[in-house]
């Protein structure tokens, strides 16, 4: 069963809903999931934008820390060439998409969760009580090149700064500023709103939009596919440090408490 879901509105727009209870965490599953759910819209001619949104109170929680990836196995000799594969070739996939991609940004987006959005050309949230951040550096987690990337082009170097190096969770009123959102939207008007835009963005000429697009993320797109195995394991032991390991169980007693 896929942990994507798709629903199809009017104007061409296309909804695709992160499906992972109880928080839409990332598996390589999921990310698989929505890479197909995304490579099924741009060759569907009747799909002419996206929604991003996710399922229940989350956005997405970000990665899943029990199942996502075998850091331990993936550093030993031997183990995988790329542990980030999975999420690299699902944020090109978003970068590459012709069609305009909108996020909705309807609940907590943590981590990686938040790189989903942030993955979209144009992102609008809710405005309501839920938490968003990048709080990586604090539970010694390394950026993988491909989420490094998406921040790159999407934030200010001051935003990206206090994002990443802070790595603070803010609550949602906090998401314009640190230009997370472009906007955000009263729950009465909502997913109206978005589908609205989205319905704006289809409109235009397709051609036109996915030139000027992929002119935008050419740079983002080469400075990704730059990255190597031998820099990607480097990544990935940083995960596996002493240090990384005491804060993410540190977290881990924190929230279980």
């Amino acid at each position: 069963m896929s942990t994507v879901r798709t629903e199809d509105g009017e104007a061409g727009v296309r909804l695709l809903i992160l499906d992972r209870p109880p928080a839409n965490a990332i598996t390589a599953g999921l990310l698989a999931d929505l890479s197909t759910a995304l490579d099924a819209a741009r060759d569907d001619v009747g799909v002419r934008a996206v929604v991003l949104t996710g399922e229940g109170r989350f956005f997405s929680a970000g990665l899943d820390l029990r199942g996502g990836i075998d850091f331990a196995a993936a550093i030993t000799p031997g183990g995988a060439t790329d542990p980030f594969a999975a999420l690299r070739d699902s944020l090109l996939t978003f970068l590459r998409f012709p069609k305009p991609t909108v996020a909705m940004l309807n609940g907590h987006a943590i981590a990686g969760g938040l790189i989903l959005v942030l993955a979209c050309d144009y992102r609008l949230g809710l405005d309501g009580e839920y938490r968003i951040g990048l709080n990586e550096v604090e539970i010694g987690a390394s950026f993988p090149r491909s989420a490094f990337e998406i921040v790159r082009l999407r934030l200010t170097h001051q935003q990206a700064s206090e994002l990443l190096l802070g790595a603070a969770i803010y609550p949602a009123r906090q998401a314009v500023r640190l230009g997370i959102v472009d906007e955000l939207v009263p729950a009465d008007a909502f997913e109206a709103t978005v589908l609205r835009r989205a319905a704006r963005f289809g409109a235009f000429p397709r051609d036109a939009y996915a030139h000027t697009k992929a002119a935008l993320v050419a740079e983002g797109i080469a400075r990704i596919q730059a990255d190597t195995p031998a820099e990607a394991m480097r990544t990935a032991a940083i995960w596996m440090t002493p240090e990384s390991v005491a804060a993410r169980a540190e977290q881990a007693r924190r929230l279980a408490s």
